[in-house]
């Protein structure tokens, strides 16, 4: 009885699981550099907070309206939810020199992430949802817009305390 049958056919090989594509390194790495080519042009870079808002919408429906809400001022308060995913990305993108922090903290394409960004827009196949949804939202997610509502969170915490 010490003898399984089968025993020499069947072969038990452990496989990924599929990650979905909003979470695939590729993916999160061309979508933060493209948020950064539309949405956050000149000296100043791009913030952590505007990265996370930005690639949040880009994931939900339900988000992307809030935000546009919050931005028209349809809305008077937004919840920003940040994914680990956009840090793990982030970090690949400086380790791959896509982009670079700069003194304010905030973050600028390099000139490899330039390039990356000039291969997307090339490709009108490539990320036409996101392209589309940020040429709609670049220059209205301002960084005032973003202080206010860091301002807001702050007021609020002090009043909870």
């Amino acid at each position: 009885m010490g003898e399984f049958l089968l025993s020499d056919e069947i072969i038990f090989d452990s496989k990924p699981e599929a990650v979905p594509y909003n979470y695939r390194i590729s993916y999160k790495l061309s979508q933060l550099c493209l948020i950064i080519a539309s949405c956050c042009i000149g000296r100043s870079g791009c913030s952590l907070v505007k990265l996370h808002i930005i690639s949040n919408a880009l994931n939900t429906k339900e988000y992307s309206q809030l935000l546009e809400d919050y931005i028209s001022e349809k809305s008077t308060y937004m919840i920003i939810r940040f994914d680990p995913s956009v840090n793990r990305a982030i970090k690949f993108a400086v380790a791959d020199n896509l982009i670079c922090q700069i003194k304010n903290g905030s973050f600028r394409l390099t000139e490899k992430g330039k390039q990356l960004i000039n291969e997307i827009n090339r490709d009108e196949t490539l990320l036409v949802n996101e392209k589309q949804y940020l040429s709609g939202v670049s220059k209205k997610l301002t960084n005032e817009i973003i202080e206010k509502l860091m301002s807001a969170w702050r007021y609020k915490n002090a009043e909870d305390k």
